[in-house]
């Protein structure tokens, strides 16, 4: 939640840096209505997602996939207000900056991106795929039924391929919205189910069943 508070700070300030070098009057950037309806195409091309059971997010994946739709929105929204615009607008010298205007969307959408986006995977999960681990090899369904077959819990086995991805107890504890004493105790009853006492034995150990 920090690393987003600053991520805006820096946005709001780098757009009053153009505006104060650029003689633009910053009032001129928002409109509430066309945030209102970024906001809510950005909920609307959620929609079909929402029911996915294929795979487990992290909380960054979530906030990625977020600022795609909000990203997509804004462009769908731009477009057809600059449409609007031309259909209603005869000469030439009121077009332009209307369809200027008519952009904002596009910027409150690759705001929102450059807020959200950032990076999707944890630094375990970054070291694991410079060494060159291959977890993606295994499609979470695939390795969420090895593991049920290994003893697992429903919970466990979520708990266990966050782990395989490389995730710190505490990525695993703001993905599952649970406690980081939470994913610990998972974590401890995965060890005795499976004969680990590392976290890597995790990984070897569904690749060995695979």
């Amino acid at each position: 939640m920090l690393k987003i508070v600053k991520k805006c700070g820096a946005v709001a300030c780098y757009l009053f840096l153009m505006s104060f070098f650029f003689e633009f009057q910053m009032e001129k950037l928002f409109d509430a209505k066309q945030l209102l309806i970024l906001l809510a195409g950005t909920g609307l091309l959620l929609l079909p997602s929402l029911g996915e059971k294929e795979t487990v997010e992290t909380g960054r994946q979530k906030l990625r996939r977020i600022a795609s739709c909000a990203l997509w929105a804004s462009f769908l929204e731009s477009f057809l207000l600059c449409l609007t615009a031309m259909e209603h607008m005869g000469s030439t010298e009121k077009i332009i900056p209307e369809i200027a205007l008519c952009l904002r969307p596009i910027l409150y959408g690759i705001c929102i991106f450059s807020v959200f986006a950032g990076e999707t995977r944890g630094k375990g999960e970054q070291a694991k795929e410079k060494e060159g681990g291959g977890f993606r090899e295994v499609t979470v369904s695939e390795s969420y039924a090895v593991f049920q077959k290994m003893g697992l819990t429903r919970r466990e086995c979520e708990i266990a391929i966050l782990v395989c991805q490389g995730l710190s107890n505490g990525e695993i504890a703001e993905s599952l919205c649970i406690s980081e004493a939470t994913v610990k105790k998972h974590i401890s009853n995965i060890f005795e189910k499976l004969g680990c006492s590392r976290r890597e034995q995790i990984r070897q150990r569904l690749f060995s069943e695979d």
